[in-house]
C-alpha cells in the first residue's frame, strides 16, 4: 500500500468541513468561466451515472380455485383473478421459452448495468480529481485513476446487483402475496401462516436494501477517496475506513444526516430550478452545469472531512501537478 499524505490529524468538525468545502468550492468556481463549469458538469454527470439504477419484477402464484371475490359479485376481482388464471396457464404452457427469455433479459440487464457502472466508476474518479485539485480535466484524470476505478467498479456492480435482486425479491412476495389474497388462497388456518411467514422475509428485505443504498453511499463519499489518499484497491480502502469510524463515530453519523438534509435541498433547488429553465434544467449534463456549485461542494464537503482525520486528499492532488 502507498504512503498516505496526510496531514496532521485534529478535532474533528463536520461543520468545519462544510465551510472549508465551501470556500474551496467558491474559489474554484468563481468568478464563472464557462468552459470550466461545461467540463466539471460533464464529469459530474458520469459521476451520476447510474447511481439511481432500481430493479424490481412481478412475481405471481398459480391455483385452480378462485376467491372469496368471485363468489362476492365483485367484477373487478374476478378479472384479476381470471387473467392472473390465464397468465399462469400461459406460462405453465411455454415454461422453457419463458425461462430461456428471463434469463436472456436477465444478462442483458447485468449487462447494461455492468457498463453503465463501469462508466460511472471511471466518472467518480475523474470528477473527484477534478474537485480535488480544481482543475477541469478529462483524459488526465481518466487514464490515472484507471486502476482504482476498476477495483472501485468491482464493488460498486456486486452491492447494486445485491440491490437489484432484494428489490426483485421483494416485489415478487409483495405480487404474490397480492394474487394469492385476490384469490383467497391466504384464509383460513394455513393461509395465515403463511401469511405470516413471509412478514419477516418482508422485514429483513425492508432492512436490507436501507443498509445497501447506505454503503452505496459510504462507498462513493468515503472509500472512493480513500483510495486515491492510500494508494489501495476498495477493500484495503474501506479497512481504512472502517478505522476511522471507529475513531470517530459520530463525525460520520452527523454526516450522515446532515447528507439526507442536503440531499433533499439539492433535489428542491435542481426541481425549482428546472422548472423555471422551462424543463431546460432537467437535461443530463446541462443540468450538471447549471447547478454544479450544489454538485461541487456536495463531492467537496467529505473530502475535506477525510483531510481532518489525515488524509489530505486536495494537498495530494495539487501537488502531483498535470503527469
Amino acid at each position: 500500500m502507498a504512503t498516505t499524505d496526510a496531514s496532521p490529524p485534529g478535532p474533528v468538525s463536520v461543520t468545519e468541513a462544510v465551510r472549508a468545502a465551501a470556500a474551496h468550492t467558491r474559489d474554484v468556481l468563481f468568478p464563472v468561466r464557462l468552459e470550466r463549469w461545461l467540463v466539471l458538469g460533464f464529469l459530474a454527470f458520469l459521476d451520476q451515472c447510474g447511481r439511481s439504477l432500481h430493479g424490481g419484477g412481478p412475481g405471481g402464484g398459480r391455483s385452480e380455485t378462485h376467491g372469496p371475490w368471485p363468489r362476492d359479485g365483485n367484477d373487478f376481482a374476478r378479472d384479476v383473478v381470471e387473467g392472473v388464471d390465464r397468465v399462469t396457464a400461459w406460462l405453465s404452457a411455454h415454461a422453457a421459452a419463458v425461462a430461456l427469455g428471463a434469463l436472456a433479459v436477465l444478462l442483458l440487464v447485468c449487462g447494461l448495468l455492468a457498463l453503465v457502472l463501469w462508466v460511472n466508476a471511471r466518472g467518480t474518479f475523474a470528477y473527484l480529481d477534478g474537485v480535488a485539485s480544481g482543475r477541469a480535466e478529462i483524459a488526465r484524470p481518466w487514464r490515472v485513476h484507471a486502476s482504482a476505478a476498476h477495483s472501485y467498479f468491482g464493488w460498486r456492480f456486486g452491492l447494486s446487483l445485491a440491490t437489484f435482486f432484494v428489490v426483485l425479491l421483494g416485489a415478487a412476495l409483495v405480487a404474490a402475496g397480492l394474487v394469492g389474497f385476490a384469490r383467497g388462497q391466504l384464509e383460513g388456518l394455513w393461509g395465515g401462516a403463511a401469511a405470516l411467514a413471509l412478514l419477516p422475509v418482508l422485514l429483513v428485505l425492508c432492512v436490507t436494501l436501507p443498509l445497501l443504498v447506505l454503503a452505496g453511499v459510504v462507498l462513493r463519499d468515503f472509500v472512493a477517496p480513500l483510495q486515491l489518499t492510500t494508494g489501495s484497491t476498495c477493500g484495503e480502502a474501506a479497512r481504512v475506513l472502517e478505522a476511522l469510524v471507529i475513531a470517530h463515530p459520530g463525525a460520520f453519523v452527523v454526516y450522515l444526516l446532515l447528507k439526507l438534509v442536503l440531499a433533499g435541498g439539492i433535489g428542491v433547488a435542481v426541481f425549482v430550478g428546472g422548472c423555471l429553465t422551462c424543463c431546460l434544467g432537467f437535461v443530463p449534463i446541462v443540468m450538471q452545469t447549471l447547478f454544479q456549485p450544489l454538485f461541487f461542494f456536495e463531492r467537496s464537503w467529505p473530502v475535506f472531512l477525510l483531510r481532518q482525520m489525515g488524509h489530505d486528499l486536495p494537498g495530494k492532488l495539487v501537488a502531483r501537478g498535470n503527469p
